[in-house]
């Protein structure tokens, strides 16, 4: 009460609130941090891990616009060449041959491909990865959730169906933010309640990065076990070898869970309905397998690659985007090259892709990409 009465009384007397993110644009119009920096505030207090943190505040230090600044000036080196043998015909500057300009075109082009390179690991350790827990009624999934989490945050007891919604915690996997999502059972049903927990397993499983597909080991396999399976088989679930962030695949982890117990699902059961699936055996009650679970997951995640402290990862799907374009624009620039064009046409995608590198540090931003950029910030901030 006493807070808002002083603030009532220092905007009585002509003060104003500060605008979302106000305080940072103004050090990014001042030439004290570039946008890729201003971005990296937010991103600090938004971090979920400390690998998450670290890499923020590399972009903070300016280490991804140090190196987005390299590929620029390569590619500012091609359009001087170019630019100066057309500009100034009557000082004799000699017309650069297409054997002298592919390779400085492949110097820029290396240097962005590095960046986008590791962008897709980047977002998967600011934004996390989604991960539901999914199976049918009374295998275990609520008490993995707890294991993973390593706390009681979802009710367990021996009675299916007890999971009536779904429950969304953050775990850390090497770094890496895992929003695990425990659902419930997916089963036929005549109580509306327990259909609409089905209908948000479904859902929750569509947005899903990755699947854990829980079985019961201490029973046989049965037709709901089926009818789960058949469904993330329709989601595009398990469809072929990937790793998770390319988008080449949609992954399931098998867990047959209740190890700990006489083991009456046949081991080849899971096997033939999921060929490509890592399987691993875990007991929720004595801890067993979990480590190697985790382990299996970060593997589909990072694909044997680990982020180590002098690591520099693009983080941003804005940056990510525009290292894209940037990519596009300097394969498009070779074209006339190739054809043996005239220059201008060169220099047209080179000046494209010089601009768009230019984006992301806030060099070429427009005014609408900064409204948007800083719109998102904390009030102030």
């Amino acid at each position: 009460l006493v807070l808002q009465r002083i603030l009532r009384l220092v905007l009585a007397r002509g003060a104003r609130m500060a605008n979302a993110g106000e305080f940072t644009l103004r050090a990014f119009l001042n030439g004290r941090l570039d946008l890729a920096q201003a971005e990296a505030v937010m991103d600090l207090i938004g971090a979920q891990t400390e690998a998450g943190q670290r890499l923020a505040m590399q972009q903070l230090q300016g280490r991804v616009s140090a190196q987005v600044q390299e590929a620029r000036h390569a590619i500012l080196a091609v359009l001087a060449r170019i630019e100066a043998s057309i500009d100034f015909p009557e000082e004799d500057v000699p017309t650069p041959q297409p054997a002298e300009l592919a390779p400085m075109i492949a110097i820029a082009q290396e240097r962005v491909g590095a960046l986008l390179a590791g962008s897709e690991q980047g977002r998967l350790y600011r934004q996390g990865l989604r991960t539901a827990i999914i199976g049918r009624p009374n295998v275990g999934k609520s008490s993995l959730l707890n294991a993973l989490l390593r706390s009681e945050r979802a009710i367990v007891t021996p009675i299916a169906g007890t999971t009536r919604d779904t429950v969304e915690e953050v775990a850390n996997l090497h770094g890496i933010p895992l929003h695990l999502i425990d659902t419930a059972g997916i089963t036929p049903s005549d109580d509306p309640v327990e259909q609409m927990g089905v209908q948000r397993s479904r859902a929750a499983a569509e947005s899903a990065d990755v699947v854990l597909l829980v079985f019961d080991g201490s029973e046989k396999l049965t037709g709901q076990d089926r009818d789960v399976c058949e469904e993330l088989h329709t989601m595009g679930f398990g469809m072929g070898a990937g790793v998770v962030g390319t988008g080449t695949s949609r992954q399931v982890v098998v867990v047959v869970n209740k190890a700990d117990c006489v083991q009456q699902l046949e081991r080849e059961a899971p096997r033939n309905l999921w060929p490509e699936a890592p399987i691993v055996a875990t007991s929720t009650l004595t801890g067993q397998g979990l480590a190697e679970l985790e382990e299996t997951i970060a593997n589909l995640v990072l694909a044997g690659k680990t982020l180590h402290s002098s690591s520099v990862l693009v983080t941003s799907m804005r940056h990510q985007e525009a290292l894209r374009r940037a990519t596009e624009h300097l394969r498009a620039s070779l074209v006339p090259l190739e054809q043996g064009l005239p220059l201008d046409f060169v220099s047209i995608d080179l000046r494209a892709a010089y601009d768009t590198l230019g984006e992301i540090t806030g060099e070429t931003a427009s005014d609408d990409l900064l409204d948007r950029i800083f719109s998102e910030f904390c009030i102030g901030k």
